[in-house]
């Protein structure tokens, strides 16, 4: 028989116990409501992180994954723009501001997808006892910040380092150590080329609706964006300038009143040579997926995903990125990946697909063919070409080579260090652009070439220290594949489709520079994580071959 006093200490403990854990509950319900009075957005983005969290903890590699679609798709940034920017329709600053040291915002929401990124993170260390990773691409990777701060100690501005500091601690540091631990498994992998694919596929698709459907003046939340308006001659001469006035834009959904004239499809990022190239990187991971894939539907999915990530990045006009695929294309037949065949058949449907979307991706591809008049005529002065002239470089290729040679001519001037990461733009490009004499400038721009940009900021050192990360991947996955070809193994693949990811980063990067680089660093990770699984799965093939 239990007393009465022994019955009122167990009632007395449970409601203590009870008590402990209604409190907290009780708490967040009434900050959950006061944020709801504040912001109905904010509340519910609370509501909706707390169940995320709840579901990561429950299923870690959902936390992966989630983070991996929400980072390439620019959806997590996009959560933190206003709602009056989000309406506008055509990029502005507010717009293409979206890096962690520029904006407080996106330095909250990276370092909340980061803090995702740690439960799986310790799934994998505490509870499965596995070690944590640190591999060369790691170590040069903090080799290349070290190079980093001694170029910063001499630079002249403290507010434009430590935007830069933060960039690379959050958007490049955390994000490839996070990432390398917690893609372990090749059935992770697969899923998060899935993931890549699917954000990819959706941003591509979006914007070849939008074109459709001729709603240029909706951006879709953000998720669509335009960016500079390209005005076409008859004879395929173009100049580009911006608009962010909506009354520019036909009822009927054409971009602009001016006849042959076309805005530049920007997606989520809010600038169309960054989409382009976010977009480009991945047409080799479609076609692996199509070429591994057991299921036929997913096999068809994969094609799909292909189709509509070459149909986004055509619509952006990006000649850069035009010629990074069809390069991408050519090795893909290379290495088999798909038939000669397959890439002339899938060539002229999207070449029908886009001139039917827009006729004047075929002018601005070809207006590539004047850079060989600028290199012969490099000396004289420039100047724009009139109505019928043919043969002669359009404002927008003459004020790239001006900036190149520009950062060429710093990177002279300051050879070992540079002048700073971040400085190029801000007191250099328009000094040294105005010497060439070819054009004037008259805003500041940054390199449009990441290597001459990296040697302008960080000297010979910068580009040394990170070309070396670049070069231990890429030789780590070269090997692997050759490795696993030569055993017939099927597992080769994800490391020749992620080699040819970085060859066609690395390709674009010769006309853009490395803005948003939380997308290089995040694929670097991946990589290293392909490296890492395939090393496992080829040890542990080689133990079962010794035991049998």
């Amino acid at each position: 028989m239990i007393s009465t006093a022994e019955k009122i200490v167990s009632t007395q403990t449970a409601t203590m116990h009870d008590t402990r854990i209604l409190a907290p509950c009780v708490a967040l319900g009434f900050f959950i409501f006061f944020l709801l009075e504040k912001s109905i957005a904010l509340g519910l983005a609370v509501v909706l992180m707390l169940g995320l969290f709840a579901l990561v903890v429950r299923w870690p590699e959902l936390g992966t994954l989630t983070v991996l679609f929400a980072l390439y798709s620019n959806i997590a940034v996009l959560g933190m723009k206003t709602h009056t920017i989000l309406r506008t329709t055509v990029q502005t600053s507010q717009m293409t501001i979206s890096t962690a040291g520029q904006n407080s915002r996106v330095a909250v929401v990276m370092a909340g997808l980061c803090l995702i990124l740690c439960v799986p993170l310790v799934y994998h260390f505490l509870i499965r006892k596995e070690k944590l990773t640190f591999d060369w691409g790691f170590y040069l990777t903090l080799g290349y910040f070290a190079v980093f701060l001694t170029s910063s100690f001499f630079a002249r501005d403290r507010k434009i380092i430590t935007s830069e500091i933060i960039d690379f601690l959050l958007e490049g540091v955390a994000i490839y150590f996070l990432v390398v631990n917690v893609v372990r498994e090749y059935s992770t992998l697969r899923r998060a080329i899935w993931a890549l694919l699917l954000a990819g596929s959706f941003m591509g698709g979006l914007s070849i609706v939008q074109r459709v459907t001729h709603t240029q003046n909706n951006n879709y939340g953000g998720l669509a964006m335009l960016g500079a308006e390209l005005n076409f001659n008859p004879v395929g001469r173009e100049s580009a300038h911006s608009r962010s006035d909506e009354s520019n834009f036909h009822p009927e959904g054409a971009t602009s009143l001016t006849l042959g004239s076309q805005f530049r499809s920007a997606g989520p990022i809010g600038e169309p040579n960054r989409y382009a190239q976010v977009l480009v990187v991945l047409l080799p991971l479609a076609a692996f997926r199509f070429r591994r894939e057991r299921s036929r539907a997913l096999r068809w999915l994969a094609l799909a995903s292909g189709a509509l990530i070459c149909g986004g990045m055509m619509l952006t006009f990006s000649r850069g990125a035009m010629l990074t695929a069809v390069v991408t294309f050519g090795l893909l037949v290379y290495v088999g990946f798909i038939r000669p065949l397959q890439m002339i058949v899938a060539g002229l449907a999207l070449s029908v697909l886009v001139l039917a979307l827009d006729p004047q991706a075929a002018l601005r591809f070809a207006s590539l063919g004047a850079v060989k008049t600028l290199l012969a005529h490099s000396t004289a002065g420039y100047k724009e070409p009139t109505e019928g002239q043919r043969g002669v470089p359009d404002t927008s290729v003459v004020r790239r080579y001006v900036i190149n040679v520009a950062a060429w001519h710093v990177f002279l001037d300051h050879p070992v260090l540079g002048v700073g990461p971040g400085h190029f733009a801000e007191y250099y490009s328009m000094p040294y652009g105005n010497r060439v004499g070819l054009i004037q400038q008259l805003k500041k721009y940054r390199g449009h070439n990441l290597y001459f940009e990296t040697l302008a900021e960080t000297g010979i050192l910068g580009l040394a220290s990170f070309l070396a990360i670049i070069f231990v991947i890429m030789r780590a996955l070269w090997k692997a594949w050759r490795t696993l070809q030569q055993k017939g193994s099927e597992f080769a693949d994800p490391a020749i489709a992620f080699f040819l990811c970085l060859v066609a980063y690395l390709i674009s990067a010769i006309f853009a520079h490395l803005s948003y680089q939380r997308f290089f660093w995040l694929l670097m990770a991946l990589c290293s994580a392909t490296i890492h699984i395939l090393g496992r799965l080829e040890q542990k093939t080689s133990w079962e071959l010794s035991a049998d």
